[in-house]
């Protein structure tokens, strides 16, 4: 294995990452060394490579939080995973966990996190670390090119599901069918309930019923939307999430 690796870095604010090598991470305790397969680009990633959020991130460093890929080698410690396990990595990439935060499920907010491609280097290279206690396992035969979003609007959109509460059976509004939505509406259709979809894009209709919808309507149409008052259980809105 050599020294150094190919990765695209933020080397200074702006729409430009530099393709280069950098310097092979060894694992410290309880992280692991990963060979990565492929990475999905989350709109965080524009925002960390623009610096345009308040708390910036520190360049030089290499975004990304939604890698797949191959456990290559192990830090010190007892770990969960093993050499040759597909993991992923994720925005937490770790956490104090034992912080009133960490223990009541707002790991998130624990002052001690790190995230994937922001505070830590992420998986826009060929190798990342992860915090073993956090990346987690990916089943054997999954597509790593699949499993990528999943790490980010999939793990966004459960977590929002599980706060609510959401029982099968329920009628539950999805609005806005883009990156998180549409994971939405499978997992609500997964779990039994019924399930409309407000896009203001007529023609994706078919689209989205082939993922799971029961109904689609246009939320552009107030007679439509003004017919619907009082059916629903529930009402997840999508449509803002990166603006």
């Amino acid at each position: 294995m050599s020294d150094t690796f190919t990765a695209a870095v933020v080397e200074e604010f702006g729409p430009t990452l530099n393709i280069r090598e950098a310097d092979l991470p060894e694992p410290g305790r309880n992280q692991a060394l990963v060979r990565n397969l492929a990475s999905g680009i989350c709109h965080t990633d524009v925002h960390a490579a623009e610096g345009d959020w308040p708390v910036k991130p520190e360049p030089p460093f290499i975004p990304g939080h939604e890698g797949v890929g191959e456990v290559v080698k192990l830090g010190p410690g007892e770990h969960t995973v093993e050499v040759g396990d597909i993991v992923g990595n994720v925005w937490l990439w770790s956490a104090c966990g034992v912080c009133e935060k960490c223990r009541t499920g707002w790991e998130t907010l624990c002052d001690e996190a790190e995230y994937g491609g922001y505070t830590v280097d992420g998986s826009f290279g060929e190798y990342m670390l992860v915090d073993a206690r956090y990346a987690p396992l990916i089943p054997e035969g999954a597509d790593p090119m699949e499993v990528g979003p999943i790490l980010c609007a999939g793990v966004t959109v459960y977590k929002g599901l599980k706060q609510t509460e959401v029982r099968p059976g329920q009628w539950v509004v999805i609005s806005g069918i883009g990156g998180l939505g549409h994971i939405a509406i499978k997992l609500l259709h997964a779990m039994g309930c019924e399930v409309t979809a407000f896009s203001s894009n007529p023609a994706k209709e078919q689209e989205v019923l082939a993922m799971g919808a029961d109904r689609v309507v246009n939320s552009r149409d107030p007679e439509a939307l003004k017919a619907l008052a009082g059916q629903f259980d529930l009402i997840i809105n999508l449509s803002l999430i990166h603006i």
